[in-house]
């Protein structure tokens, strides 16, 4: 005969245990309570995860796009301050006037065409900048300068603007009225933002956030002296 006994624990589970001739002791029971409770802490905690990763996820992406978009703008501005310098060195180290120059600009006549050395400049900038990924500059091989003001020329296209001013002035060191003369170059170049975009997934958070966003124009300029007559 099979007797069968109940033992309650004092977390309130119950064990059955089966005695009887020719049989071993079997048990069945149910899981404790405090096991069940740690399967439902676990479930707890993947979902407390999903929403933690929800809300990291954004923060996360904005960090990255930031950390590459300003690295970008930062690239942008470097190349824009060696083109200028490099166009800046020609210019300074090389007169106007040269009788071997296809355009057989003269001094005498600025405004009849554009020196050779300016355009040598144009297209050493354009060259410098699109070797670097900023093919915008390219347009600059081809441009047509404007002539402006005295042995200043200015090109412009697919917004990008380079100022070549041969005959710029500036004070001499130490002193407040001699001057030096010199060559300044000015460059323009647009550069596009995503940043500002990005941070807008901020409100779907109900945070509000702004940043740069679209189109700015980075600006550079570098003077040197004057190594040779125009």
């Amino acid at each position: 005969m099979t007797k069968r006994f109940k033992i309650r624990r004092a977390n309130n589970s119950e064990e059955t245990l089966y005695a009887g001739p020719g049989c071993h002791k079997t048990r069945a029971y149910s899981p404790p309570g405090r096991l069940l409770s740690v399967f439902s802490l676990m479930g707890a905690a993947d979902g407390a995860e999903l929403v933690e990763m929800g809300l990291a996820l954004p923060l996360l992406l904005i960090l990255v796009v930031g950390i590459i978009d300003f690295g970008k703008a930062y690239n942008t501005k470097h190349v824009m301050s060696n083109a200028a310098r490099e166009a800046a060195r020609m210019i300074v180290s090389t007169p106007l006037s040269d009788s071997s120059c296809p355009s057989g600009w003269q001094s005498s006549s600025p405004a009849s065409g554009t020196p050779c050395p300016v355009q040598a400049a144009a297209i050493t900038v354009a060259n410098y900048m699109t070797n670097a990924g900023l093919g915008a500059a390219a347009c600059l091989n081809s441009a047509t300068p404007t002539y402006s003001t005295l042995m200043t020329w200015t090109y412009t296209c697919n917004g990008v603007t380079l100022v070549i001013n041969k005959a710029y002035q500036y004070p001499a060191y130490g002193s407040t009225t001699s001057t030096i003369a010199g060559t300044d170059v000015k460059l323009s170049y647009p550069y596009t933002f995503m940043f500002g975009r990005v941070v807008g997934l901020l409100a779907i958070l109900g945070v509000k956030a702004t940043g740069p966003v679209g189109q700015y124009t980075f600006t550079t300029e570098t003077v040197m002296q004057n190594l040779s007559a125009s």
